[in-house]
């Protein structure tokens, strides 16, 4: 599981040229979706990516020429990052995260809550998203402070003007005290277990072909 292989890639020097090669397959991969399956917005990607990238300083113009090179337009792809990767590296990440937004990216702060206390950046740089970490949401009914903070971290989103996605949803009881909190999206076990690339094309096509609008967003 990644959370058993991540943090030892993390520790050796593989770790950027493992995360230069799962985004170019991950925008690659998204240009083929986007052509196999055209709707009106687009189909976009989540992708998760190493704050050691951000420590390059030619990030942003590897990521321009990987999406012209793909013809995946900028506002289709979502990279992820932890807050913990902002606070250990300060300016010199805010700069890249500049560099990638004129490009017109979204960015999107993952396992919001587990790192140190963000608030200062939420101010100084202006995300599109805020992810509650699931170790919030799965104790929601065990730990009142749990879902205390999951409903701050809500109305802080909301008040910020940010998008807000709940992770690690798994449970029917943990949907419904979501929406009790007017969580806003929710990703998770729940909804889907992960699936493979034909898996995805399989549920592309279906969905295509239903009554229903295809708009679908691909973590």
């Amino acid at each position: 599981m990644p959370d058993e292989f991540i943090g030892i890639v993390e520790d050796t020097s593989l770790v950027v040229p493992i995360a230069w090669w799962v985004l170019e397959r991950a925008c690659h991969q998204l240009a083929i979706w986007q052509r196999l399956f055209p709707v009106d917005p687009p189909l976009t990607m989540s992708i998760n990516v190493s704050g050691k990238l951000f420590l390059t300083d030619d990030m942003a113009k590897r990521v321009a020429s990987l999406l012209e090179e793909c013809a995946v337009a900028a506002n289709t792809v979502r990279l992820e990052i932890t807050e913990r990767v902002v606070m250990d590296h300060g300016d010199m990440v805010l700069i890249a995260l500049a560099d990638l937004r004129e490009l017109g990216i979204e960015l999107d702060i993952d396992d919001f809550g587990t790192g140190y206390s963000s608030l200062s950046y939420l101010q100084r740089f202006h995300y599109d998203t805020l992810k509650i970490d699931r170790s919030f949401v799965q104790t929601m009914s065990e730990k009142i402070d749990s879902s205390a903070i999951v409903e701050a971290i809500i109305s802080l989103g909301g008040t910020l003007g940010m998008k807000v996605v709940a992770e690690g949803v798994e449970t029917e009881d943990e949907v419904s005290r979501l929406r009790a909190m007017n969580c806003p999206s929710a990703q998770g076990y729940w909804y889907s277990r992960p699936m493979n690339q034909d898996a995805v094309n399989d549920y592309l096509r279906k969905s295509s072909t239903s009554n229903s609008t295809l708009n679908t967003l691909i973590h």
